[in-house]
């Protein structure tokens, strides 16, 4: 009997480890895929975290694999959107990326309205993911013809500095945060405190734990960014809460519930070291647990235990790791995640120094300034790298070392749950431990968002990606007979792009019509001639040969979902420095207006005539487009913003006469009308994905109204887009088999202009007091070019500039930079 068990027991503990075994096989293939399959990130830089319309936003966009930080191999195009509070996009630029980063701009329109607006930033490979994975950054934008917009914006985004206790009046939202998730039974657990509500995250409060017998156990005090910590020894017998007493009132937090059984990771992070303590309280013990530690998917660490301890120690020198979030797991023996802990790593081998030696260290006004830059290593040699750098009037945009930049994004933002408020606090200081303290905390209280084990391990019916990395443009639609109910058919076709060097490409359409070109990478605009043949192209030519007609398809069926969770929030935490950039935009609005009031002086001109109302020039203008002048019944989207948003469908659905019903339209209950989109004939599904942000206004014709074109017996629906709203449908002309359009490329971003005050020469007539000095989006270093020289001009403003400095390393190094100069 007795070498049974004996048998047994070995039989159990060979079979355990071997499970344990191919377990970790699995985890290590997963782990694999996970980093072949990698995501990609985003980062936005601004030159300013706040405008004025009719000013420029100046961004660099930086796009990298997300688990080196390196240059993805994936995706070459990046699509960035301005959009309003509506949740309506009101620009959108698309760039093309041969390096890790790529210039762009937006110019504000004078008569935006103020508010909030997001700038979005993704790939169309990261449209596989959720839309909170996109690079999300909010912008306050003020009208200066809306004095009260300047007010409410300048009160609603503006943060008092740290509020003193005896302000706390209402009971604070409190959470707590058991290292490795849970309060386990006869383990010693630390556990994070963090106050949720905004108002109240500032201030300091006191409290104490109590358990069931309200007898004390200990006291808890909150820190910075309302972040705290408390260690407990819990009983399973016991229930345990928060106290905290304000304005005489006693409010009770309940702790999460202790479980009798489980798992924890303990850890202790002192910079150059992590000491792990993993325990349990199973009869088993460890035994054939595995732990398992990562960065972004790439394995730093496992231990599979063969023991049956109950806990073990581990230390980890940090000397070779990235800087980051680390992930540790620990599974039992049947593979199931039982607990987790984050750990932020800084390596100081990893350090970068930006160096920067102006010519001139106390330039005066109107001056010309030359600067150099490098990068260093920690051991002073030359690092090669991209990099873009703005410079700002710093009583207008404020020099706060806090804020959102590129690395604290690339390292925390952008794996973490939740926004971090004031993320580059935990940056600033090296060596800190009140500063590595906190940084603990933040891991304590925020989960990890990127990566989760259950659907990486279990999920084995992952459907391949709907939305394939885009290395270019591409010029796509499908091939239909002309006549009848117009089937989808295959075609030969051909497609020509005119003018410079001429290009030709031969394609046949698959069986259901459908053909693509590309990928292509061109700028701006370029005229496209597309051809369908039935019988090829060198086939007699004759009219069956050509009846065929040609649809082009939409660059996306739909804009990705907008989620404004998680969104950066700019530097607005100096309401003094906005006052001052309003009053300085003020100024510079002035001085604009009486600089172009003074070159157009003319000799007295009489002249009489009735003023046009804006109406009247309105309506003068759409008509203008037609080639039928007024409508009776018409859209103008102009006056209808707020609508903008909606689809075409139920656009049309609002205009008088016009039934709209499953896709399908008539006009006051006739048969299909006519469809026009700028002036040329097109069918229902050219018009599907349209929405009032791609169009500028909408005619009804019927009856002698729609007489001027031809077989328009159930009326003409004519639909005119906005410059630019449509790559597909931009002066399109249409014959049998024939289409003829510009395409439009990529966005190529505008120059930074700026004054050139050569011998004090350059707008002389003109007061130069720009919040904006200058912007450089992208500044190259490599081994062979080591130090990039940059020269600006100093404008009228006296007084002290920000420069701020952001970038990547070629080995994936996030950099941030921000000094400061004076000018006399």
């Amino acid at each position: 009997m007795v070498k049974k068990t004996i048998l047994f027991i070995i039989v159990s503990s060979f079979l355990s480890f071997s499970l344990s075994s191919n377990f970790r096989e699995l985890v290590i293939k997963k782990l694999e895929d996970y980093i072949s399959n990698h995501p990609e990130k985003i980062y936005v830089q601004t030159d300013k975290p706040y405008y004025i319309t009719g000013e420029d936003i100046w961004y660099t966009a930086y796009l990298v694999n997300g688990i080196t930080h390196k240059k993805t191999e994936k995706s070459k195009v990046i699509h960035v959107e301005l959009i309003n509070e509506q949740d309506s996009i009101i620009s959108t630029k698309k760039l093309h990326i041969d390096d890790v980063s790529v210039a762009g701009d937006f110019k504000i329109n004078k008569d935006l309205a103020p508010g909030n607006y997001l700038l979005r930033a993704y790939t169309n490979y990261m449209r596989n993911s959720d839309a909170d994975y996109f690079f999300q950054k909010q912008i306050p934008i003020w009208n200066l013809k809306n004095v009260d917009s300047l007010v409410n914006l300048t009160m609603s985004n503006s943060h008092t500095s740290e509020t003193k206790e005896t302000q706390l009046t209402e009971k604070p939202d409190l959470h707590f945060y058991p290292e490795s998730g849970y309060l386990i039974n006869g383990i010693a657990t630390k556990i994070g405190i963090k106050i949720k509500d905004k108002h109240n995250r500032n201030i300091t409060i006191n409290g104490l734990i109590k358990d069931s017998n309200d007898e004390t156990i200990t006291s808890f005090k909150t820190l910075k960014f309302g972040l705290g910590i408390i260690s407990l020894l819990p009983d399973i017998n016991k229930n345990y809460y928060a106290s905290v007493d304000i304005d005489g009132r006693t409010y009770k937090y309940p702790l999460p519930k202790t479980i009798q059984k489980g798992y924890n990771i303990s850890v202790i992070n002192n910079g150059s070291h992590i000491i792990l303590k993993v325990s349990t309280n199973y009869h088993i013990g460890l035994k054939n647990t595995l732990l398992i530690a990562h960065q972004r998917g790439k394995l730093i660490y496992e231990k599979l235990e063969t023991e049956d301890k109950n806990s073990y120690f581990i230390k980890i020198n940090t000397s070779t790791l990235l800087d980051g979030i680390a992930n540790f797991t620990l599974f039992n023996s049947s593979g199931e995640p039982m607990c987790e802990r984050l750990v932020f790593i800084e390596n100081t081998n990893n350090t970068v120094k930006v160096n920067i030696n102006l010519n001139n260290e106390t330039p005066t006004t109107r001056d010309r300034v030359s600067m150099q830059l490098n990068l260093k290593d920690k051991g002073g040699n030359n690092i090669s790298g991209n990099l873009s750098m703005s410079i700002t009037n710093t009583d207008a945009i404020g020099q706060s070392s806090e804020v959102e930049n590129i690395k604290t994004y690339l390292l925390l933002n952008s794996d973490l749950r939740g926004n971090i408020e004031n993320p580059n606090y935990f940056f600033e200081k090296e060596n800190d431990a009140k500063r590595r303290y906190l940084l603990d905390l933040v891991m304590l209280t925020h989960g990890w968002r990127r990566f989760i084990w259950t659907d990486l391990l279990y999920n084995n019916t992952k459907k391949p990606d709907k939305f394939k990395p885009e290395k270019g443009l591409h010029i796509s639609g499908n091939t239909r007979n002309l006549k009848g109910h117009k089937e989808r058919r295959q075609a030969f076709t051909r497609l020509t792009f005119l003018g410079g060097v001429p290009y030709q490409e031969h394609q046949q359409s698959s069986i259901n019509g459908s053909f693509k070109y590309g990928p292509f990478v061109f700028n701006d605009t370029i005229p496209v001639l597309i051809e369908a043949r039935t019988k090829g192209f060198k086939s007699d030519e004759n009219s069956k040969n050509r009846l065929i007609s040609i649809h082009l398809s939409p660059s996306f069926a739909s804009s990705p979902k907008i989620i404004r969770n998680d969104v950066l929030i700019s530097n607005l935490n100096d309401s003094h420095e906005i006052t001052n950039y309003l009053k300085q935009a003020r100024d510079i609005f002035k001085i604009n207006e009486t600089y172009a009031k003074s070159t157009r002086v003319l000799d007295e001109i009489i002249i009489n005539a009735k003023k046009e109302t804006k109406e009247e020039l309105r309506d003068q203008s759409m008509s203008d487009r037609t080639d039928y002048g007024y409508a009776t019944h018409r859209m103008d989207m102009q006056a209808f913003k707020n609508l903008s948003h909606l689809s075409v469908f139920e656009l049309l659905r609002m205009l008088p006469g016009v039934n709209v019903s499953n896709d399908s339209i008539s006009i006051r209950n006739q048969g299909i009308p006519l469809i026009y989109m700028d002036g040329i004939q097109v069918n229902l599904d050219d018009i599907s994905n349209l929405t009032g942000n791609d169009i500028d206004f909408i005619d009804i014709l019927s009856g002698a109204d729609a007489a001027i074109f031809s077989n328009s017996g159930n009326g003409v629906i004519a639909i005119y887009l906005k410059n630019g709203a449509s790559i597909s449908a931009k002066n399109i002309k249409r014959k049998p088999g024939i289409i003829d359009f510009t395409a439009i490329g990529f966005y190529t971003a505008r120059e930074f202009y700026a004054p050139e005050h050569i011998n004090g020469f350059g707008d002389n007539l003109k007061q130069d007091i720009r919040t904006t000095l200058h912007w450089e989006p992208k500044i190259k270093l490599t081994k062979m070019i080591n130090k990039a020289e940059v020269s600006f001009f100093t404008s009228d403003s006296k007084g002290k500039y920000t420069i701020k400095i952001e970038g990547l390393t070629d080995t994936g190094n996030p950099v941030y930079h921000m000094s400061t100069f004076e000018v006399e």
